[in-house]
């Protein structure tokens, strides 16, 4: 009989990263999980599901879910030889203390951001896992220093792009296929710009606006827009209006990958989807705004990180030259930002530093298969 592992993922991104891994197991393990549509495609036995809690009120919202996915995790812990913890750290690394005080070998998978704030956590990290699976290069040394077992195995966000655009490998996406694609959604405008507004709905309240705003500097002629839409998030009725009225809108249905694709420039909210960005090398401009308590309280808690976009921080923690992404950050000036979209399109030498700095970027990334590299550990620990 084959050994049974669990894997448990609290987010959206989590369980896209968890129905990639499950491919690499199923024929070595008989897998089950908490997570979404996606793992249970890919042939994960559900025994809960995700809760997309992702900001404190969400949080709040959902704790009696919180409270029944933690019941049912213990509980499958006993059935299990091992456990696979993607990311969702509030949730996982208690499960990981509850996976140890009953002798289970404990992988886990996409690091909390340590190097960011609560750097304290790397000690009870240390005291309740087996080995570290990291997404990002920076991340194994940090490892490796506090005598954590680990390895820096790529990004899954890559394998779910090259899923997505039907290639198999990224550098096989050329000039040409932007053009293809475009025709296949029937854009003809000479210029295309996705807006990437964030997945949360506190995030769409405060951004929407702002990319609303943006798309009045441009030529509705000669420009289009497209804004990927979340799974778990709905645009009011006002917003859809807006967004529709305009005419030189397309509004997609989770398909940022795509978006991105046939992209010229991206204006994004700070998160993953700037390291989507990078690896297609589509220059961006990178937008924050939250509650003004919560910002100050996060400038306090936040140490030695000068950079909110994931290409400038991994380029600040590897040294790489000195051409970062422009950051805007609480004060959202839609002139200023447009400006800056305009700089990223018709001024070709900034332009060309900007997707060489991207490029510096995704090299640390293409070369590597994380699904089948986390794989390979988990054959090894389990």
């Amino acid at each position: 009989m084959s050994p049974r592992l669990l894997i448990v993922a609290g987010e959206s991104s989590g369980e896209i990263y968890g129905s990639l891994l499950a491919p690499y197991l199923n024929k070595d393990f008989e897998l089950i999980g908490i997570g979404g549509k996606h793992m249970a495609q890919a042939g994960i036995k559900l025994v809960g599901e995700i809760t997309h809690s992702l900001g404190v009120f969400e949080v709040l919202g959902q704790l009696k879910k919180l409270k029944r996915n933690m019941e049912i995790a213990t509980r499958a812990l006993k059935e299990v030889q091992g456990v696979i913890l993607i990311d969702y750290p509030d949730f996982n690394i208690p499960l990981a203390r509850k996976a140890k005080e009953l002798g289970k070998r404990v992988l886990y998978y996409v690091s909390p951001q340590i190097w960011a704030w609560r750097k304290g956590r790397i000690n009870t990290i240390k005291e309740v896992i087996d080995y570290m699976a990291v997404v990002l290069p920076f991340e194994e040394a940090i490892y490796k220093k506090a005598g954590i077992p680990v390895k820096f195995v790529g990004h899954p966000m890559l394998e779910a792009m090259m899923k997505e655009l039907n290639i198999n490998k990224i550098e096989d996406f050329k000039l040409q296929d932007k053009k293809v694609l475009r025709d296949k959604f029937d854009i003809n405008q000479k210029t295309v710009i996705t807006l990437m507004p964030g997945s949360r709905p506190g995030e769409i309240k405060r951004k929407m606006p702002l990319m609303l705003k943006l798309m009045k500097y441009f030529d509705c002629e000669t420009t289009h827009f497209i804004i990927p839409k979340a799974p778990n998030i709905d645009f009011s009725e006002t917003i859809l209006k807006q967004i529709t009225s305009s005419g030189n809108v397309t509004i997609f249905n989770e398909q940022s990958f795509t978006a991105l694709a046939m992209s010229d420039v991206a204006v994004i909210t700070s998160g993953t989807s700037t390291l989507q960005a990078a690896l297609l090398k589509i220059p961006m401009a990178v937008i924050y705004r939250m509650n003004p308590l919560s910002y100050l309280i996060g400038r306090t808690i936040i140490k030695g990180v000068k950079h909110i976009a994931l290409p400038n921080v991994i380029a600040d923690f590897m040294k790489i030259g000195d051409i970062r992404v422009k950051e805007f950050i609480q004060k959202l000036d839609s002139r200023k930002i447009a400006k800056e979209i305009n700089l990223l399109l018709y001024d070709n030498n900034y332009r060309e530093n900007i997707i060489n700095f991207l490029d510096n970027i995704r090299r640390h990334f293409i070369t590597k298969e994380a699904s089948r590299e986390v794989a390979e550990i988990c054959r090894q620990l389990f």
